[in-house]
């Protein structure tokens, strides 16, 4: 830096904001620039990173937190491999995994790596549609539950491409809190001179790459190297005398006069002896560092921050209204409570339950309350949409764009948002508009639980489709994806992930009314009935919003 503005001087242990001038660039050989270094002490990189040495441990999964960015996935050999998303309890694998693979999944595709021995990851190819499917559990008895879905990811093998589900127990997971060594991250502490030198085999090996290989780019910049702090001068010499030493790399050796003036230029550049006493401990010794510019791509992943989660879980494949072919004819005609007459001590009871009906009969008793109750405006197509997907007995989890557009637009959502950037703009009043701490995004969390009415279709949608499609929800998930405070002012983007189960409980059938409509009785037979079983699914609805305040 040439010039540090004379406010951010004044402002030494302070904050600076996003976006913040803190000054103007010098001139290195004729061109604007300004040197910038991340580093941290082993500490922070274990915080990091969960790790200070080698690469990703993988006989165990990833932290719980933090968590973001993409998923990585360790399948060791054996792992099974299907040639379709499985359905049903019975299983047949297409094939199984001949050799450790290590993915990564960005959510559009898939990428599968190898490795021999010691040697580098080898890229074996990718997946670019459909590589993800959330499903119930597969492969275990239901009532064990002994773990509540099922992710089916399509990926790359030797043999072809196939799908796994990374939610067995034999597959390790991971995120970019990580830092995988197979998306090309590595921790370079095999050099440990002292002499500013880079003594490394690892960068020697990787420089001897071919020179425009952008695999050993990739490398290089995302080597995390331990080596001295270089802004200490009282190492000066342990870290710079072999400059005066003629070598095969220093065939002209600086003179005492040439290394004293080197000295003087680095003593008026060194700033340790400046800094407070315990980050002096932190910064002394062998410390880490980034490449600044990789760093700080990597750290923007971890921007988004969960600020709100209802009890219900997302993804939850284990609830009531989620179970399918578990009941009995006499089981389900027990049902009813509003259907019971007492008549002098004696019980009357009124069944619409109707098993004489074919199941064409049942699918045409939901399309004729379809035609109903879904007439007016754009979003009719939706209940035909999950009426079909029901029909077409596929479970899993639905998510369409005309869905996503009816939460963002509905009354319940802008009230909704509305609250929350009241409660953004009073706690960055309350902080000094700075950045949120731990404490204030808890604060948030509760003023959102305790004040706020979340999204749902419950007020008069019964002639768009929307009151009968979805109506309640079941989970929901708010995240905080980024924040810009300037000038006492502040812009952000919060994002929502709603679900809700298309399928019903008994509790539906019992004391609601719903066991007095006979579409509602087809729809229960459908899907809990032993003879049919039709898989229940989950919407999903996924949308942003911009706040300003």
């Amino acid at each position: 830096m040439k010039q540090v503005r004379s406010d951010i001087l004044s402002s030494i242990g302070k904050s600076i904001k996003r976006e913040q001038i803190i000054g103007t660039s010098g001139v290195v050989d004729g061109k604007n620039a300004f040197h910038f270094q991340i580093c941290c002490e082993q500490k922070m990189l274990n915080a990091l990173c969960g790790r200070i040495h080698g690469g990703v441990n993988i006989s165990s999964p990833g932290r719980l937190k933090p968590i973001y960015g993409d998923e990585y996935y360790y399948f060791p050999a054996g792992t099974p491999v299907y040639d379709n998303i499985p359905k049903g309890f019975v299983r047949t694998p297409m094939t199984f995994t001949a050799e450790d693979l290590y993915i990564i999944n960005s959510g559009v595709d898939t990428k599968t790596f190898r490795k021999k021995n010691d040697g580098p990851y080898d890229y074996l190819g990718s997946v670019t549609i459909a590589v993800n499917y959330i499903s119930e559990a597969a492969g275990i008895d239901p009532l064990k539950k002994s773990k509540e879905y099922s992710h089916w990811v399509k990926v790359a093998t030797p043999a072809g491409s196939g799908w796994v589900d990374v939610c067995a127990d034999n597959i390790m997971k991971y995120s970019d809190a990580e830092l995988p060594d197979w998306a090309g991250w590595s921790l370079i502490d095999d050099d440990t001179s002292s002499d500013s030198q880079c003594n490394s085999e690892v960068i020697k090996k990787l420089q001897e790459a071919k020179p425009n290989d952008d695999a050993k780019v990739h490398l290089l910049t995302q080597a995390i190297c331990k080596f001295p702090f270089e802004w200490d001068f009282s190492t000066f010499d342990a870290r710079f005398s072999w400059v005066k030493n003629k070598t095969d790399q220093l065939p002209e050796p600086l003179t005492d006069d040439d290394y004293n003036e080197f000295r003087e230029h680095i003593k008026s550049l060194c700033f340790f002896d400046k800094l407070p006493a315990e980050v002096q401990k932190e910064l002394s010794g062998q410390i880490w560092h980034f490449e600044p510019r990789i760093f700080i791509m990597q750290i923007q992943k971890a921007e988004r921050r969960l600020i709100f989660k209802t009890i219900k879980k997302i993804n939850d494949f284990t609830a009531d209204d989620m179970r399918h072919g578990d009941m009995t004819k006499e089981l389900i005609l027990a049902q009813g409570k509003m259907n019971k007459i007492d008549i002098w001590g004696r019980e009357l009871k009124i069944n619409f339950f109707n098993f004489d009906n074919t199941v064409d009969e049942h699918f045409g008793n939901m399309a004729s309350m379809a035609k109903w109750t879904a007439w007016k405006g754009e979003y009719p197509p939706l209940i035909q949409i999950m009426i079909e997907r029901f029909k077409n007995n596929e479970g899993g989890v639905l998510k369409h764009n005309l869905l996503n557009k009816a939460f963002s637009e509905h009354v319940t959502t802008v009230e909704c948002v509305n609250k929350i950037k009241e409660f953004i703009r009073l706690l960055l009043a309350d902080n000094g508009y700075k950045s949120f701490s731990i404490n204030d995004l808890n604060v948030l969390n509760e003023k959102i639980r305790n004040n706020v009415k979340l999204p749902k279709f419950d007020n008069y949608d019964w002639f768009n489709g929307l009151g009968i499609a979805i109506h309640d929800t079941y989970s929901t998930q708010i995240y905080l994806d980024y924040i810009d405070v300037s000038d006492s002012k502040f812009k952000a983007e919060i994002s929502f992930q709603i679900q809700d189960h298309f399928g019903l409980d008994v509790a539906d059938v019992n004391g609601k009314g719903f066991e007095n409509l006979p579409w509602f009785c087809s729809w229960f037979i459908l899907q809990r009935y032993t003879e049919y079983g039709y898989m229940p699914f989950i919407n999903e609805a996924n949308f942003t919003m911009v706040i300003e305040g």
